[in-house]
């Protein structure tokens, strides 16, 4: 049984009285431990699926079953559950707190969930330690390259231990040496921790290195889907 099943999946806006579809008649199965990515340029649907798996926007029809529930008709008691404990999103633009160091924004999801207090400074310490940011975890994120910030970003999303990392466009800012060390970082985890990965992404060219499954988006219909022999 696939661990995310996308079934009939659409969203629509209205504009004036125009009917705008951001996703028609989505359907993909994602298996657990696969590395996924949803391809297309600015304005295919991608984000608007990514929020939708992660639990952020709900208001569309359809299915999007993870362990039998279906996350569109979740309750906000099950939505809080499921994005604490089940989903990690990584951000383009960081998303880290300002005046928080490294280590206090890996710590904070931990400090909404039932983690234990006295074991979440040794937790940040060992995920910053992972991403090789040991030396940094006191450092504000102004003085973080994007290369570090990205790795904190990372680490923040993996607090929980979550099942799935939903990544939104995680190298866009980041040029290309940098870029490859943080796709390497993203394909570690999923080869070795068995995390699903679902990355939103421009590069095709990346997306057909590192993924299982890539998805090609266009106007909210998927055209194409390619699957790694």
């Amino acid at each position: 049984m696939a661990l995310i099943k996308i079934e009939k999946l659409s969203k629509t806006y209205n504009k004036g009285s125009n009917k705008i579809f951001a996703l028609r008649n989505i359907n993909i199965d994602i298996e657990e431990g696969e590395f996924v990515s949803i391809v297309g340029k600015s304005g295919s649907g991608k984000s608007t699926l990514l929020n939708i798996l992660g639990g952020i926007d709900t208001n569309a029809e359809g299915n999007v079953i993870y362990n039998g529930d279906n996350i569109l008709e979740m309750n906000e008691k099950q939505l809080s559950h499921y994005r604490k404990y089940t989903v990690g999103m990584i951000f383009q633009s960081f998303n880290l707190i300002p005046w928080r160091t490294a280590i206090d924004n890996v710590k904070l999801p931990l400090m909404f969930s039932e983690f234990p207090r006295s074991l979440r400074e040794t937790r940040a310490c060992e995920l910053l330690y992972n991403m090789g940011l040991n030396k940094r975890a006191l450092h504000y994120p102004s003085e973080l390259s994007g290369g570090e910030a990205q790795r904190v970003a990372i680490a923040r999303a993996l607090a929980n231990k979550p099942k799935i990392i939903l990544a939104d466009e995680p190298t866009g800012n980041l040029d290309t040496a940098t870029s490859f060390e943080i796709m390497s970082l993203l394909q570690m985890f999923n080869q070795k921790h068995n995390i699903t990965i679902i990355m939103v992404t421009h590069d095709k060219d990346t997306a057909y290195r590192v993924s299982h499954k890539t998805v090609l988006l266009s106007d909210g219909e998927i055209i194409k889907t390619t699957i790694k022999e």
